[in-house]
This record gives C-alpha cells, structure tokens and sequence, in this order.
C-alpha cells in the first residue's frame, strides 16, 4: 500500500492554490490501493459500492493524467475518461440507493423535490416527451410526467412501462440537470417579447 502524504492539516482549511500534478497523482495512487480492491473479484459477487469505489479510483487517476496534460487535443480525451468514470461511479451509486431504499420513499423523495423546487423558483421538467431513433430506421416516442414523478414512460401505441427505481434516480438527476441548463434561455427569450 503507497503512503500518503499531505500538507494539509486536519480541520483546518488551506489557502486557495493551483494543483499541484504531483500531488494529484500521489492522490490517485493512494484512491487505487484503498478503493480499487473493492472492485475486484469475480463479477457476481459484485457489489454496487465496490464497483463506484472502482470507477472514482480510475476517475481521479484520469484527473491526475488531465492535470498533467499539454493544452491540446488530449486533455479533451483526458476530460471525457474523468465525465465518463464518475457517470459510471454515479450510476453504481444510484444502483445501490434503488436497492436500499423502498420504492414509495423513491417516488415520495421525487415529488417532494419537484414541488420544493417549484417552491423555491427552481425550474422542473414537467414532462418530456423524445423521439428515440433506432436500428434500421426505425423511431419510437416516449413520453414522462412528473405526475408519477417520472415512473412510467408512456409509448406511442398506448401502453405504459414501468422503470427500474435505479433508471427513475438517473431519470431524476438528468431532468434536473435539463431544467437548470434550459430555464436561463427561457429567461431571456421572455425578456426580449
């Protein structure tokens, strides 16, 4: 196991400073031997924690490579493996809260955030409705509300899916996202009419 040395001191808030790419990889090697080994072993024994504490190891370890990097084209690949190994690591973790947390205190904490953030001025999707192209030419329509906070998705010949409690966290995080990107163009389209 790599030792880990730091200038910080414990509960004490250091100065701002630029990275430091050694210290960075230092910290990259120390996340691998702490975290990686809860992601080996055999495949179905895996565990969802294991396998995010696996992915944010390989995240900070493609962070210390972005840090390192030239600004050229490879910081663009380098930043893609960071964005991809921490969507992975959070998708592991959304695997885990939809196996641990009953399903009505899922839908409950989705409302709940729909309307708080309602509450609070904060733009939500109310529904979505997406065009999925697909092999072969092929289209399908789907369609989400946030009237069952975004359980069900209903498709174009009139029948409805349930989706997985893990795929309505990923669901809920998306359209949050989607609302904060989108509201501020609204904003100023309303403000030039």
């Amino acid at each position: 196991m790599t030792t880990y040395v730091t200038k910080a001191v414990s509960g004490q808030l250091q100065p701002p400073a630029p990275l430091d790419p050694q210290e960075v990889h230092q910290l990259a090697r120390h996340a691998l031997d702490v975290l990686m080994p809860a992601a080996t072993g055999p495949r179905d024994q895996a565990e969802p924690l294991g396998e995010a504490a696996g992915q944010l190891a390989i995240a900070l370890c493609a962070f210390a490579r972005l840090v390192e990097a030239a600004p050229d084209d490879h910081q663009l690949s380098n930043g893609e493996d960071v964005v991809e190994r921490l969507r992975r690591a959070s998708l592991h973790v959304q695997e885990h809260m939809a196996a641990a947390v009953p399903a009505a205190e899922l839908e409950a904490r989705t409302t709940g955030l729909v309307d708080s953030n309602l509450e609070e001025g904060l733009p939500v999707v109310g529904s979505l409705s997406a065009e999925l192209l697909l092999a072969g030419g092929r289209s399908a329509t789907v369609r989400l509300t946030h009237e069952n906070a975004h359980q069900d998705v209903e498709l174009e010949d009139g029948r409805t899916a349930r989706l997985p409690a893990a795929h309505q966290l990923i669901l809920r995080d998306g359209f949050h996202e989607l609302a904060r990107l989108l509201a501020p163009l609204t904003q100023e389209t309303t403000a030039r009419v």
